[in-house]
């Protein structure tokens, strides 16, 4: 990575920590969007995205850390495989505005950063807390931690954007840097789509959809099959960002040229820049994230019946 870390060296990183009966796990996947046009066309329609020109060269993931001696047997795995294709997340309907405004403040000062994400996670949780229970499940907040580029303690890793076991995490150089060096209002609207990208996370942990995703990927027998299944979950996660935002469109309010530098970042994530394979090409980045969007709810977004194409 350069010292630079604008548009050419973006890093978008999730942790994923589950701790159930004596499992933990812990993954860690990036995926690195290209340099930035000066202009956008776009419309919150899904449309395949353009290629850039170049991308930089991200670092490679490391291997999950699995720790457990219990084999996933045919009766669990049925009941995960239900658990991710038939939750009743999908069910609980239309997800309610937060009716929050975009915070003020921008990203200027490590202090600045820090604010934005404390005002705006529990706009999050006021979003996400009925849905949750109305679906059945118990809501907690996650915690949300500002950091400046050093390595995490829980999961020991270092990235612009990370979950793991109830903590998002921002690093504020990220945003520090794409709004001084590069398009200001896109380090906003990269900003708001990761930090509901990560709450995504911590939705699926809720739910038991990470867990349960976890306990199939561990079944699989190959690796090609673990990497569609980790597109999978990486997807819906960025599908359940577009959610939130869809139901605030109207008060945050994502609309002119917000809106065009949202679908321009959205359009503009994926696997192309990332050779794992982890977190699905620009395309279907942009599909599920509008998807998303436009409906306003988790009920487009089970990635987990989705066909292999639409998650490429």
């Amino acid at each position: 990575m350069t010292a630079r870390r604008g548009w050419a060296a973006a890093v978008f990183a999730v942790v994923v920590v589950l701790v159930a009966a004596g499992l933990v796990v812990r993954r860690l996947d990036r995926d690195d969007p290209p340099t930035a046009g000066t202009s956008v066309t776009a419309s919150p329609t899904p449309s395949p995205s353009t290629t850039p020109s170049s991308s930089p060269t991200p670092s490679s993931s490391p291997t999950p850390i699995v720790q457990s001696s219990t084999r996933t047997t045919t009766a669990s795995l049925a009941a995960e495989n239900r658990v991710v294709t038939a939750n009743a997340l999908y069910r609980a309907g239309r997800l309610p505005a937060s009716r929050c405004k975009e915070p003020s403040v921008r990203p200027t000062t490590v202090a600045n950063v820090r604010k934005y994400y404390t005002e705006f996670v529990p706009c999050l949780d006021r979003a996400w807390a009925p849905l949750i229970r109305k679906a059945g499940f118990t809501f907690w907040a996650p915690r949300v931690e500002v950091i400046t580029g050093q390595t995490r303690t829980m999961c020991s890793v270092s990235d612009s954007a990370a979950y793991c076991d109830g903590v998002i995490s921002m690093d504020a150089n990220y945003d520090l840097a794409n709004y001084r060096n590069d398009n200001q209002l896109w380090a906003r609207t990269t900003m708001a789509h990761l930090v509901a990208h990560e709450y995504g996370h911590h939705i699926q942990r809720l739910t038991g959809i990470a867990a349960a995703s976890y306990a199939r990927s561990t079944a699989m027998s190959s690796a090609n099959a673990r990497l569609v299944e980790s597109r999978r979950l990486e997807l819906q996660a960025s599908c359940l960002s577009g959610s939130y935002l869809g139901a605030d469109r109207r008060y945050f309010p994502a609309t002119g040229g917000w809106l065009q530098r949202w679908l321009w970042t959205v359009q503009h994530r994926g696997d192309e820049w990332n050779p794992t394979r982890s977190h699905g090409n620009s395309t279907s980045h942009s599909r599920w994230t509008r998807r998303g969007f436009n409906a306003a709810s988790a009920s487009v977004c089970n990635t987990f019946t989705a066909s292999a194409a639409s998650i490429a």
